[in-house]
């Protein structure tokens, strides 16, 4: 039996499911305005870290070539990315409600912080770069371990307090440690990925040294939003 009670702050759907053993357990599928103040933080996070690998990949250079100046390209980006945060959220929200899953509108906020923390590693990646001009070799795995130290720190607290709303003190240090361990196993794989792309293969003749690793990079996000989620949903933070 599905129930839905809307409210004028926050939306409820809850959906009662009944156990032989223990009677009726309830759970909430819920988009509140901290979701979307959120969702809005998170984009604006996005726009700023996202301009140092759009730099470097010559995107920004190219706008200009079109007559699409910084400025300009700036306050549409400050504004598309946060709208598309918003929209991704409820997309994902509705889907849930839909569905009677809590787990996709967990999914739906995975993917925003999941997309912010991918600009947030990308963007240290690339001024790494930027700052020492060395794009192959060893240094840039140093690169990528860095910016999975800092990237990883800021997805713990995002996604415990965020996506799974975990309430309370009691199990930081076990959250913590489990979380680390996941992100790190999954880390170590995509830096074999990344390894194995920059150095081993290396750049086709002709492609730029820095494109070619922003590419690799972009690789690995696919193994890191599964490995990740699912390790975050089923170990970490499972109630």
């Amino acid at each position: 039996l599905g129930i839905t009670l809307f409210y004028q702050k926050t939306i409820y759907v809850k959906i009662y499911s009944y156990s032989k053993s223990f009677g009726v357990k309830i759970m909430e599928i819920k988009y509140t305005k901290k979701d979307l103040w959120l969702a809005i933080l998170a984009g604006e996070i996005i726009v700023w870290l996202s301009l140092p690998t759009l730099k470097n990949i010559k995107i920004l250079e190219l706008l200009a070539k079109w007559g699409i100046g910084l400025k300009l390209f700036v306050v549409f980006w400050a504004f598309f990315i946060p709208a598309g945060a918003i929209l991704g959220l409820y997309l994902f929200y509705s889907a849930a409600k839909y569905k009677n899953q809590l787990g996709l509108l967990q999914m739906g906020k995975y993917g925003v912080i999941g997309v912010l923390n991918t600009f947030l590693n990308a963007g240290i990646y690339n001024f790494l770069i930027f700052i020492t001009n060395i794009a192959s070799g060893f240094i840039v795995d140093s690169f990528f371990i860095v910016a999975f130290i800092i990237t990883i720190t800021n997805s713990f607290l995002w996604n415990r307090y965020w996506t799974f709303e975990q309430i309370g003190t009691e199990t930081v240090g076990k959250d913590a440690f489990q979380f680390f361990f996941v992100s790190t196993v999954v880390a170590a794989i995509n830096i074999g990925i990344l390894h194995l792309i920059v150095n081993v293969i290396g750049a086709p003749k002709g492609m730029d040294l820095i494109i070619w690793a922003n590419i690799a990079l972009a690789l690995t996000i696919i193994t890191a939003f599964l490995g990740n989620f699912f390790s975050y949903k089923f170990i970490v933070f499972k109630k």
